[in-house]
């Protein structure tokens, strides 16, 4: 974190070069409510599609707090290897914002799957996420959570839906919530 901060303008030189023109703001309201759109369409697939064969023994505090802690760090955890990707693609071409976006997204997708593979998956209670879909709703909110710090420099706005996501989809598997409406059973 210590070299984001020290290296802040390199930073924004990773990062579209539309932000600094006169319309920066062009979209943006719209890629906020994608990213909205596709919070929820993830939450709503995650308790639809995953198989939960215990609830958990977290207290209501307990899941705000975890979400809010795992919603902050986390995603900065994310965004410095989103960073780290984009680096690459500015040393390879510092002119093609594509690659550069997209070798973000991809370093930022590998740390991301693995962490949830290898950590949350042991450590939250015993479920199982739809193989296919989950994946596939999670990789299109994540797409469009990225783009909206590229594209606009919004870290809080995509904090606050992953805080919004990790308090749907703990809660559902620490509690009762959203039973009914699992098209898995338990």
């Amino acid at each position: 974190m210590m070299l984001i901060i020290t290296n802040r303008k390199y930073i924004y030189s990773l990062l579209n070069p539309s932000f600094e023109s006169p319309d920066k703001e062009k979209g943006y309201k719209v890629s906020l409510l994608l990213g909205w759109i596709v919070t929820l369409a993830a939450s709503g697939a995650y308790i639809s599609f995953t198989r939960k064969y215990e609830t958990g023994n977290y207290e209501i505090i307990d899941l705000i707090v975890f979400s809010v802690f795992n919603g902050i760090l986390e995603q900065f955890m994310f965004i410095f290897w989103f960073f780290l990707g984009c680096y690459i693609g500015k040393i390879i071409s510092s002119s093609n914002n594509k690659l550069i976006f997209t070798l973000g997204y991809i370093s930022y997708a590998m740390f991301s799957g693995i962490i949830h593979a290898l950590f949350w998956i042991k450590v939250l209670p015993s479920h199982e996420p739809a193989i296919i879909i989950m994946p596939v709703f999670l990789s299109i909110m994540s797409l469009v959570w990225m783009w909206l710090v590229w594209r606009y420099r919004a870290v809080m706005a995509i904090i606050i839906m992953h805080m919004f996501i990790d308090f749907i989809t703990v809660g559902h598997l620490n509690f009762a919530w959203f039973e009914s409406f699992q098209i898995i059973g338990l």
